[in-house]
């Protein structure tokens, strides 16, 4: 059962006053993760499985009318190969919207850790104004200076360049950030 069945569908007892407290603090983080993304103009989608994840990505793709995806992730490339989408993996201007993985995702501000291990050195500025993002719950973390202790601690012998986080187009309230990017996260409980 995804954590968000798990959360709506849980009914009040005795028995929750025992929860750990580890477990609520962890479900209020996805949460409150959530709240801050949409917050900043972020479209949220939660999938219990892949084949879940596709069909909302083929629905971003017909609402958004795209044409063509930046996508470096091999993965990812064979969800864009069963949606007959054109790809590519080199920066170009045709493309209408970026696929990439995360590092993690930001509780704190709603925003999306990225390096370049997910856009093969890109810069934030050089990926298309419109980014579809492909998480897992396990990487919901509650700061960036938590991710960026990972990131050290997890790939020490290889740490990426570029660590920077994405926003969405109305964060804080700011609607002329330049780099603001409108954000597509698909939270998959399945991993790739």
């Amino acid at each position: 059962m995804g954590f968000l069945d798990q959360l709506f569908s849980r009914k009040k007892n005795k028995d929750d006053d025992d929860e750990p407290l580890n477990l609520a603090h962890e479900e209020n983080m996805e949460i409150t993760f959530i709240k801050n993304f949409k917050a900043g103009n972020g479209m949220f989608f939660y999938c219990e499985d892949k084949q879940e994840a596709l069909e909302q990505l083929k629905q971003i793709f017909v609402n958004e009318d795209i044409t063509e995806v930046l996508c470096v992730d091999g993965k990812l490339i064979s969800f864009i190969n069963v949606l007959d989408c054109y790809h590519s993996s080199e920066k170009n201007k045709h493309q209408d919207i970026a696929f990439i993985t995360c590092e993690y995702l930001i509780v704190l501000d709603g925003s999306v850790m990225i390096s370049s291990d997910q856009t093969h050195h890109l810069k934030k500025s050089d990926l298309p104004e419109k980014i579809i993002i492909w998480a897992h719950p396990d990487q919901i973390i509650s700061t960036s200076s938590v991710g960026l202790a990972k990131i050290r601690f997890n790939k020490q012998d290889n740490i990426p360049a570029n660590i920077t986080a994405l926003h969405g187009n109305q964060m804080q309230g700011f609607t002329d950030i330049a780099t603001a990017k409108k954000l597509y996260l698909l939270l998959v409980e399945e991993k790739l």
